[in-house]
């Protein structure tokens, strides 16, 4: 797991370098404020993630015992 925390794929450096360089242009109000948009939206995806692997489980679960039929 430690090998897909800590690498990205060239085009996601790219990326984060391009991302990098804008947010150093911005002021620190802007900084700010982007900073809590982005963790709002990061809990928004941990949301989503949480229910697709709930959904996955119910998933596996009704195929092998049959649910829902």
């Amino acid at each position: 797991m430690d090998r897909l925390e800590n690498s990205l794929s060239m085009e996601q450096e790219f990326s984060h370098k391009i991302f990098a360089d804008r947010v150093k242009q911005l002021s620190h109000e802007d900084a700010q404020d982007l900073l809590v948009q982005m963790h709002k939206q990061m809990l928004y995806k941990d949301n989503i993630y949480k229910e697709l692997i709930l959904n996955q489980g119910r998933d596996i679960v009704d195929s092998l015992f049959g649910a829902g039929k």
